[in-house]
């Protein structure tokens, strides 16, 4: 048997995986002491590689870093002597030969395929907020309606009516458990083939990884939990103020600027932050559908031979302890969160520079042209915002700056 192993986590989307690889970054050391490999030159060196595997761009950015990033992941694990960890929920995506490919680029080592995952009515509504915060304008009971019609079995054909966008087709790519395990799991043995369930809502999370350091026959005290959380949730009025977002800047942003300012300001430190955000639920039939899908992938995966890591009644939904709530904020609640996301935006500099001494007076009119110039390059309608070529971002934000530093125009009055 080779010394050499990999366990090449992939999937599923909101199952931990975040949570999973900031621990795994963040405790490299200690796993290294241990024989224990995360590699990459930082922390989306995983991602970069699971879209450089699909042959993909992400919202048609393609990343200068993506190109080679999974051969250089596998010569990392190549040249290591132990256990090499790989983990990224978007190589679920893989095709049935993608997968094959990857595979066998890994033949030198003796690989495990894992994949973590979550009862559907948790992972519905995380998936939406997931999309929301990655610039979709789709309301919640639309995509329910197109992602839940109805029961199917694996491996058939899936084209629901509206479902041009692919939301569907993408959820059941990488949620439809025996088909992913089948996916990866074509050519290695049942034991090198792992189900790790996520913990019921409020277990500590550490369980989690517990239960994956078991793959990776690890002692999990040797790991150091991330303080706080990275990828939280969005409440109802945060996740539909984000959505109305959307839909006003439509796809003028480029995904660059809208990753840095929407999906990560707003979407993952402003918004998730907020007290006493209600959490989006799913709605009660949609809550009996799901646990009907839910009982069709446990009995498709009971004919199915891997190893559980976990309890796969984890995976059952289980009935909803919320009162069901009003899925329409208020205009009231909206201009909350939104103000709260202004604060987000608003930049605080380290230091100011000390006020400029007053300018002489002078016959200044509020329509000089030197002064109509800079206004017009600070501000930019919101449409106007992903196309700042001219402009620049970092340049329309300095010029802003600016314009809130200068001291007030003293314009000449007759007489």
């Amino acid at each position: 048997m080779s010394s050499q192993r990999v366990v090449l986590h992939v999937g599923t989307p909101k199952s931990g995986t975040t949570y999973l690889q900031d621990l795994m970054w963040a405790s490299r050391p200690a796993l290294a002491q241990a024989g224990v490999s995360y590699p990459g030159d930082h922390p989306g060196a995983h991602f970069h590689a699971a879209l450089d595997a699909k042959r993909e761009s992400f919202h048609g950015w393609v990343d200068p870093d993506v190109p080679g990033a999974w051969s250089r992941l596998v010569t990392a694990a190549r040249d290591h002597e132990g256990t090499t960890v790989i983990s990224h929920e978007l190589f679920g995506d893989l095709t049935a030969d993608q997968a094959a490919a990857a595979l066998a680029d890994l033949d030198f080592a003796e690989v495990h395929v894992v994949v973590t995952a979550r009862d559907l009515s948790r992972t519905l509504p995380a998936v939406w907020q997931e999309n929301v915060k990655n610039r979709s304008p789709m309301p919640f009971p639309h995509y329910l309606d197109i992602v839940c019609p109805g029961s199917r079995r694996s491996g058939a054909p899936y084209h629901p009516v509206g479902d041009e966008d692919g939301y569907a087709t993408e959820f059941w790519l990488r949620q439809d458990l025996p088909a992913l395990l089948r996916r990866w799991g074509a050519t290695l043995p049942p034991s090198r083939v792992h189900l790790v369930t996520v913990p019921p809502a409020g277990t500590d999370p550490a369980l989690l990884w517990e239960r994956f350091a078991e793959v990776l026959d690890v002692d999990p005290a040797l790991a150091s939990l991330p303080e706080g959380r990275r990828n939280q949730s969005l409440g109802q009025v945060e996740s539909e103020l984000l959505r109305r977002l959307n839909e006003r800047l439509g796809d003028d942003l480029e995904w660059p600027v809208h990753e840095a300012r929407i999906t990560h300001l707003l979407g993952r430190v402003a918004l998730p932050a907020r007290e006493g955000a209600v959490p989006l639920t799913l709605p009660a039939d949609v809550r009996d559908w799901a646990a009907a899908r839910a009982d069709v992938m446990l009995d498709e995966l009971a004919g199915l031979d891997f190893h559980v890591v976990g309890d796969v009644d984890d995976l059952l939904v289980a009935e909803s302890r919320r009162e069901e709530v009003d899925r329409t904020p208020e205009a009231g609640d909206l201009l909350d969160a939104a103000l709260d996301a202004l604060i987000a935006l608003v930049p605080v500099p380290e230091a100011l520079p000390a006020a400029p001494p007053p300018a002489p007076e002078a016959e200044v009119s509020d329509t000089d042209p030197a002064i109509l110039v800079d206004a017009d390059a600070a501000f930019v309608a919101p449409r106007d915002r992903g196309n700042l070529q001219g402009v620049g971002l970092r340049r329309w934000l300095q010029q802003a700056r600016s314009l809130a530093r200068r001291p007030p125009t003293r314009v000449a009055t007759p007489g």
